[in-house]
Parts: structure tokens; sequence; C-alpha cells
């Protein structure tokens, strides 16, 4: 299963990334570094308007989001977490001052979402993974009070008109230029016989789709070996041979590195410039995005301003 699904709510990187940090450590405010016979428990990474981040807390959260000490981490990865990780908690006491709640139940369901769409039970996973369950769930609750906190202080301040989308569609005529596209079926087998006897088996008259079903090992072939569709260039240079082929025709075998493969042409799509109207939403979502994140960085300058903190980046080595 893809395990990013949950170890994201543990990571505390941003959706508009890292930007008020500079990487010339010298510019930081950056206390003492303490004796290496101090417990990490106690040992101060950061402080945030006074409240400490220890060096045990760093290397909890460090671990949630799926990085492993034990296998040699760099300094300067380790450097970059705890920047974030002070980022994140701006975040969430900001949250806080301004009174936002998040739910028990709301995160109960959040983790429900996760669950369902794994197949698999959220605690085992983490379990299997070393990770406290409970620990993690304070994790998502914080990832949804910054999103709250960002909905009300960014994306609410936002807006995108169609006369913008307009404007941006006709300045930029080339990014709706659209190649070629077909729209293809296949049949692979293991053996060139195997592919000798299916084409004869098509030439009796069997229909491809049902062809593709019985015998093609690829995954499509419960679809009935549909590929969807393509432009060159997307696939293996042995596909390029279904440009040649007219509206229903089948191609002979051809062999790849993954077998002896059958192709049949259901459609085709002439190069061409999408339309205003199936450009419209991503071009909407793109200047949304261009206008959050402007906004995004004056308010959260504004943030960091009226924020104390310090940085011992020295302990991280210790």
């Amino acid at each position: 299963m893809n395990l990013s699904r949950f170890v994201k709510y543990a990571a505390p990187a941003l959706l508009l990334g890292l930007i008020f940090f500079s990487c010339n450590k010298k510019n930081e405010e950056t206390a003492p570094a303490p004796a290496t016979t101090v417990s990490p428990d106690v040992r101060v990474v950061a402080t945030i308007n006074g409240d400490p981040v220890t060096l045990a807390e760093f290397q909890e959260r460090f671990a949630r989001a799926g990085f492993k000490p034990e296998q040699g981490v760099e300094l300067d990865v380790k450097e970059d977490f705890l920047n974030r990780l002070i980022e994140r908690m701006m975040l969430v006491r900001e949250a806080q001052r301004r009174r936002i709640k998040v739910s028990l139940p709301e995160i109960n369901e959040r983790i429900e979402l996760l669950r369902t769409g794994s197949g698999e039970d959220v605690k085992d996973t983490l379990a299997g993974l070393g990770i406290d369950f409970e620990k993690w769930k304070a994790d998502v609750w914080e990832e949804m009070m910054i999103e709250r906190l960002l909905a009300r202080e960014v994306s609410k301040h936002v807006s995108v008109s169609s006369a913008e989308v307009r404007r941006y569609y006709q300045a930029n005529p080339r990014e709706f230029e659209k190649p070629e596209q077909v729209r293809v079926r296949q049949i692979v087998v293991a053996t060139e016989a195997e592919a000798q006897k299916a084409m004869e088996t098509l030439h009796a008259g069997a229909d491809f789709a049902a062809v593709a079903k019985q015998r093609s090992t690829a995954p499509e072939a419960a679809k009935g070996g549909d590929l969807g569709y393509f432009a060159r260039g997307d696939m293996p240079a042995e596909f390029n041979v279904v440009f040649g082929l007219p509206r229903g025709g089948t191609s002979g075998i051809v062999k790849s590195p993954y077998g002896y493969h059958l192709f049949k042409l259901e459609d085709k799509r002439k190069a061409g410039r999408a339309g205003l109207d199936e450009a419209y939403k991503n071009i909407e979502e793109k200047l949304r995005r261009q206008k959050e994140d402007i906004r995004f960085k004056a308010w959260f300058k504004e943030l960091r301003s009226r924020t104390k903190f310090e940085v011992n980046y020295q302990a991280l080595g210790q």
C-alpha cells in the first residue's frame, strides 16, 4: 500500500513550502550548543515565543515523517526539517490564537477516510512502521488546524474572475496546443507463437476486446486491452506503429521488452488547440494557486515578524 497516505500527516512541510528560513545559518538566531551529556528530553533545539522544542520531540516527529536517523541522515536534511517544524508550530499556535477548532469526530472522520482509501486499518499500518497512533493522531489535528487557518487567512481572500481566465488563455496560446492522440487497445503475450494464435483468432472474426480479456497478460486486459488516449512519445517507441493505422485497423505482431503485442486503433484525435471551455478549470486553478502563494507569503511574513524564536542547529548533530 502507499504508506505516504498515513505518514504525510506527520511531516510538517507546508503546501507552499519553506520560504522564510535562510540557508545561511549565520543569519538565524542560534542558541549556544548544550553539553552532549544532556538528555534529549531536555536538550532544546528551538524555542517559539518561549515554548521549547526538545531534541526528543524533534526526533519523534522526524521518525513519524518517515526518516530513519540510524541510516545516517545528512545534517542539512535535519536542519530543513527543523525549519519546517518551526513553521508548522507557528501556524498551529496562530490557529489556536484565532480560536479555530477541530473536533475529535472530525479527526476520526479524516482518519476513517484514510482507512477507507487504503483498505487497511490505520493502527495496524502505523504499528508496522513503529509509529505511535495517538501522537500521529495529534499530527492529523495539527494538519487540519493549519488547513482551516489557511482557508480563512489565505484562500478566502483570493478569487479568480472569468475575465482573468480569458486573458490568460489568449496570452498563452502555445500552452494549450495538443498533439495528435490515439486511443488504442492491445494484446500482450509472452511468445511469438501465442501472438500468432491470437492474430489468427482475430482474422477469423473474433472481437479484439474479447481476445484481450482472454489472452493478454497486460494490466489493462480486464478492460479489453484499452490503453486510453496517448500522444507520440508517451509510450515506448514500439507503440508508434499505431499512428500509421487507420481507425479500426489492427497491427501485425510487434516485439518489445514486454513481450509480443497486437494493437488495434480505436480512435484518432488530430493535433490542435484546446478550447477555452476545456482549459478553463486548469487555468482557474493555476491562477488561484499563484494568488494564494503571493497572499500566503505576505501573510506569513507578518506572522513571522511577531513571533520570537531561536534555533539551535548544533544540537541536531549531537
